[in-house]
């Protein structure tokens, strides 16, 4: 499918013709039925990130799951032993980065201990015009091609970012202090649930009610530090497990990982939301607003990061008699040997069945069923 971003069309794979994919609305204790049929002309999946499932139908291939195959579908059945914010992706090939992925929430079987008024699902996400197959190479080619904001003589000469001490202990090993992603803005579009920057996703409220924001991070690659300026957020959800909450002016989200903050909008303004990418070579932009159409203010990307020894777990500073430019770090007699480990014993292989499919037409108490179509 083809997917519009700030105006600009790129290729997408959607299921039922969305990215992200249509939110799953579940609820603890119920049993999932869901037939997955593949229009692709490629081997496809779906696993459930987070989720307590049968190892059948985890949905990596390869491992418990043999995958789907180009123009056949595959049922998922499974119960559910969990409530939280969570999501679903792709785990063949390059899919995911191309947006086969989606949002799932699954309410608590009793109260929630969050209290809230009304809540929006954010799926964050990067999408670039250039194929992952493509990245993938010119990645291998050279590790840095994405990366645009290295350092410079000309910041040297002009005293910005590092002193030539520090430039030259990093070149000793080979390392980039502004290697933060290996791939940025320079190639990718920050994007909340399908939307660009430009596009401004928004979602709505009232002034006073508590807002429960679901955070998804479906990026392939990035990693976002997530705010809304002048207002703060209360984490009460990590990763789908209730927390106590903790009030903060941001958080960072790691690939994969879900947040869920609570924000108590006061005003009847609109309020940005921003993702910025931790290297700030871009980020991700929405509105929460009492009303269509409205904007808040964009703030600028904050300076880039640039990463010292501390950061790579090597800050000897404190510790008296260490000389750096005496450590032969390449020198691999100064590794320490070790005996070679035994042989392992070849084990008899454990294969998984699926239990036998039910009748057709047949549905038990407390099931949900969909059908879906990549």
């Amino acid at each position: 499918m083809t997917m519009v971003l700030d105006g600009r069309k790129s290729n997408a794979i959607g299921i039922n013709g969305t990215v992200p994919a249509p939110l799953l609305r579940l609820r603890e204790g119920q049993t999932v039925r869901l037939n997955v049929v593949n229009d692709l002309d490629e081997d496809s999946s779906i696993h459930w990130h987070g989720l307590l499932v049968p190892p059948q139908f985890d949905g990596v291939p390869g491992v418990s799951f043999p995958g789907i195959k180009p123009h056949s579908s595959f049922l998922y059945e499974f119960p559910l032993r969990q409530n939280g914010t969570y999501w679903y992706h792709s785990h063949s090939g390059l899919q995911e980065q191309l947006g086969h992925y989606g949002p799932i929430v699954i309410d608590p079987a009793g109260p929630d201990p969050a209290r809230y008024d009304r809540e929006h699902v954010l799926v964050l996400a990067d999408h670039s015009r250039i194929s992952p197959q493509e990245i993938f190479r010119r990645m291998k080619v050279d590790p840095g091609h994405f990366n645009f904001q290295r350092q410079t003589l000309a910041g040297l000469l002009s005293g910005r970012d590092q002193k030539l001490k520090d430039r030259l202990d990093w070149g000793r090993m080979r390392m980039d202090p502004t290697d933060v992603l290996d791939v940025t803005g320079a190639a990718y579009t920050y994007i909340v649930n399908g939307h660009g920057p430009r596009d401004n996703w928004t979602g709505l409220f009232r002034p006073g009610e508590r807002v429960r924001l679901r955070v998804i991070n479906a990026s392939a690659m990035t990693n976002f530090n997530v705010r809304m300026p002048g207002l703060p957020l209360t984490i009460v959800q990590a990763d789908g497990q209730n927390v106590h909450p903790v009030e903060v002016e941001e958080f960072q989200i790691g690939v994969a990982e879900t947040y869920d903050a609570i924000v108590t909008p006061g005003e009847d303004k609109a309020y940005t939301i921003v993702a910025e990418a931790v290297d700030r070579s871009g980020m991700a932009r929405a509105t929460l607003a009492p009303r269509p159409g409205m904007a808040g203010e964009v703030p600028p990307l904050r300076k880039r990061p640039i990463a010292t020894m501390k950061d790579m777990g090597m800050d000897m500073s404190s510790m008296p008699g260490m000389d750096h430019g005496s450590m032969q770090m390449r020198d691999f007699s100064n590794a320490p040997r070790s005996g070679r480990a035994p042989a392992c014993r070849r084990s008899r292989r454990c294969r998984w069945t699926a239990p036998a499919s039910p009748a057709r037409g047949s549905r038990t108490p407390g099931t949900r069923c969909w059908s879906t179509r990549i």
